[in-house]
């Protein structure tokens, strides 16, 4: 018996093309509210963990290791309910990268160099061993939680409707989560640059992960990024504003090589696709 549905799409080419166009739109209405609910969740316990340690008081190695633990929190939940929903972490993307995905991006070297810029103003080596493993404990996290929610969630949601809207979408939230900075007693022109930073940092990581259909090396090179960040020197205001202006260049010079490198890898696999018509 053919059911009532195909009955109605049967009915008129109009009536099925209707049909067809009212459930993607129900799709992709669905993509906006997981996307709208992923970045509430995370930037509701980022929130948290900065609210804490400020209201209370804390700073120093306690101050990193109660935000990493309210973070690490974050990132235990949701690898959980993938492992529940999903059977598995593969769906965050989590799973083995493509072979030769490191090499044709150049091992990462530029992302490795703006990392270890910031220790152009020196570490304070009198932090102490426990500030460093504190740091590296909430950094981690920090990695986890951004990467797992604006790569593999957003991104992942987004990528069915195409790389770049799936790039932007993810990247413009990634930047703009660093607005919360503010609430942390951040000043406002230094939040809005790290907000035009992290945003281009996005569109690299989306592109990275793209592209070696991987997760774990966006992890890991922002956990580097924020530490390297957190245990560096402090230099002058105008050394800062060099330093950052460097890594900035350095960084948009990367992303227009990882972007026309995946522009040709399309054309070539449209191109063999077409020849296969043929």
């Amino acid at each position: 018996m053919i059911s009532a549905e195909n009955d109605l799409k049967n009915q008129s080419p109009i009536v099925g093309k209707t049909y067809v166009c009212d459930r993607d739109m129900i799709r992709k209405e669905r993509i906006v509210l997981k996307t709208a609910l992923a970045t509430f969740v995370l930037l509701l316990f980022f929130f948290t963990q900065g609210a804490i340690v400020v209201i209370m008081g804390i700073d120093g190695v306690p101050s990193a290791l109660i935000r990493g633990a309210v973070i690490w929190g974050l990132v235990a939940i949701t690898l959980a309910y993938s492992i529940i929903r999903y059977k598995g972490i593969s769906k965050l993307g989590f799973r083995s990268a493509e072979k030769g995905a490191a090499k044709r991006m150049l091992y990462f070297s530029p992302l490795l160099l703006i990392a270890l810029f910031h220790f152009a103003a020196g570490i304070d080596w009198k932090v102490g061993a426990a500030f460093l493993f504190a740091n590296l404990f909430l950094t981690l996290g920090i990695g986890m939680a951004e990467e797992i929610f604006f790569r593999g969630i957003i991104c992942g949601l987004w990528l069915k409707h195409g790389t770049v809207k799936a790039m932007m979408i993810s990247s413009i939230l990634f930047g703009l989560s660093h607005i919360l900075n503010i609430a942390g007693g951040a000043k406002l022109f230094e939040t809005l640059l790290q907000i035009c930073f992290a945003l281009v940092y996005g569109m690299v990581f989306a592109l990275i992960f793209e592209e070696g259909r991987s997760l774990l090396p966006c992890v890991l090179l922002h956990a580097l990024h924020d530490f390297c960040s957190f245990i560096s020197g402090e230099g002058s205001a105008q050394f800062e504003v060099v330093l950052g202006a460097v890594q900035f260049i350095v960084l948009l010079v990367y992303f227009i090589y990882l972007l026309r490198m995946t522009a040709h890898k399309s054309e070539r696999e449209r191109a063999r696709k077409a020849d296969e018509k043929r």
